[in-house]
């Protein structure tokens, strides 16, 4: 008897527990990695993100690559623009009148940045197209009658843009036999006379008849002028004909030809 009363007596005596019932340990880490697993993003969501950066990455990727080719294109394109605009040239030989050393349709290739030019060399030139109907005074009023070019137009020219109130011109290829300074002469039996001196040329095959009617001889040429005549001299579209050639009609001097029959 007295042991139950002192037993009730211990419980009694006994912290009273809380109504909720107490949390086994693992209950606890089920509990919390439930909460782990809710905080953090699914597989399917993983996957979603994987694909979007290698999207991302991907597309990185193109863009690069196309502007590497715009740099690529427009420096290819900036190089054949110099080169060819600025540095040399391609013309195709318009008639016979260089037979044989070139002929009719061969294609020439030209440096524009000689800085000298001497007799015998071989140029590319233009004249107005009408100078081929008139004669060399008559040019000669044409060119000092033009207006001066603006800088805009000048530059324009440059970059190779033609000017509309330009007359046409026509392209040409002849050989220089004289230079500023120098004074020309046809004399008798066709005989090409250079400041006094019958010129003896072991590359022409043919004499220099003088075209009437068109060029004064002797005729002194002037600062920066240059006679020139094609090789084919029966014939031949050149000084006799046009008069002296002006630097600045001067395209540049032939460095080599690839013959049309081997195209």
């Amino acid at each position: 008897m007295s042991k139950n009363k002192d037993h009730q007596a211990h419980r009694k005596n006994q912290p009273q527990g809380s109504s909720a019932e107490s949390v086994s340990p693992a209950a606890a880490k089920q509990s919390a990695q439930a909460l782990a697993e809710s905080a953090s993003p699914t597989a399917a969501e993983l996957n979603a993100q994987e694909k979007a950066a290698r999207r991302e990455k991907l597309h990185k990727r193109h863009m690069r690559a196309l502007r590497d080719l715009i740099i690529r294109t427009i420096s290819f394109a900036l190089v054949i623009y110099i080169l060819f605009f600025h540095l040399v040239g391609i013309t195709i030989m318009p008639t016979a009148d260089m037979y044989p050393r070139i002929d009719h349709g061969d294609l020439v290739l030209f440096y524009r940045l000689e800085q000298s030019i001497h007799a015998q060399d071989v140029i590319v030139f233009k004249k107005p197209t009408d100078s081929l109907e008139q004669s060399y005074e008559h040019e000669d009023v044409i060119e000092t009658a033009r207006p001066e070019k603006t800088a805009l137009r000048k530059a324009l020219d440059w970059i190779g843009f033609a000017d509309p109130a330009d007359p046409p011109m026509t392209t040409f290829i002849c050989r220089v036999v004289a230079g500023p300074g120098d004074t020309v002469e046809i004399g008798e039996g066709d005989r090409l006379i250079v400041n006094g001196n019958t010129m003896i040329e072991t590359n022409i095959f043919y004499s220099t008849p003088e075209y009437a009617g068109f060029v004064e001889y002797p005729l002194t040429l002037g600062e920066k002028q240059y006679f020139v005549l094609a090789d084919s001299r029966n014939g031949g579209a050149d000084s006799r004909f046009f008069g002296a050639v002006n630097e600045e009609e001067i395209l540049g001097t032939v460095i080599t030809i690839l013959r049309r029959n081997n195209l």
